[in-house]
């Protein structure tokens, strides 16, 4: 694999690493910095291609309606639900790098940002109550039991759920402590670059497989 022209996805396949700060390509930015990483699900990534899901349309949005810091999106939503125009606050967490995972393991689920499950009545529990001492028991995800709560496979150890991780998942790497704090399901890079003509400060998102590393650290500013 020549590695003058190996997009982010093959990087992280074939060296188990990407980074924020690497300077990577696309077909028509020549130049753009990596800010960091977005994991959201296939629901999730299925409607940004379609312009549907609000939340990763980052280009050009009012700054007003949306914050950009060091480890989070935070923008205000808004919809039309046929009858009228509402509006809510989301944060998205950055992530500043991605390695893949080289030991199977157990996290516990209130560590983790599950993008599939932000909706979900117990999965919302605990983590709204983390480090408080929630109890979690068969019977209580009996109750609240679901399809894509079943899919991760989630295990109840000594009261806690435990998120089962397997040598070669992609573990997404938080700035202050690059402690793992989600796993990946489907990836997007965080881009900024500055505009030719304004000189403004512009971000954007693309798939792994969008962009072709140019070298792996650089200050853009």
């Amino acid at each position: 694999m020549d590695d003058s022209r190996i997009t982010l996805q093959e990087h992280l396949d074939k060296y188990g690493w990407l980074r924020s700060r690497m300077v990577a390509k696309s077909i028509l930015i020549d130049e753009v910095e990596i800010y960091g990483f977005i994991n959201c699900s296939k629901e999730m990534l299925d409607e940004y291609k379609t312009n549907e899901y609000k939340l990763l349309g980052i280009v050009d949005k009012d700054p007003s309606r949306q914050i950009i810091q060091c480890n989070y999106i935070y923008q205000i939503i808004e919809w039309f639900d046929g009858n009228k125009a509402q509006q809510t606050g989301l944060a998205t967490p950055i992530y500043v790098g991605l390695r893949k995972c080289v030991v199977d393991t157990e996290i516990n689920v209130e560590e983790l940002y599950i993008p599939d499950l932000i909706n979900h009545k117990l999965y919302k529990d605990i983590r709204s109550r983390k480090g408080t001492g929630i109890v979690v028991t068969e019977q209580l995800v009996n109750k609240y039991k679901s399809k894509v709560w079943t899919e991760h496979n989630i295990l109840i150890k000594n009261g806690k759920a435990m998120m089962p991780i397997h040598k070669g998942d992609i573990l997404c790497q938080h700035i202050m402590d690059n402690s793992i704090k989600s796993i990946g399901q489907e990836l997007l890079a965080v881009c900024r670059y500055i505009h030719k003509t304004t000189g403004r400060m512009c971000y954007t998102q693309y798939g792994l497989d969008e962009l072709t590393v140019k070298n792996e650290e650089y200050d853009l500013l």
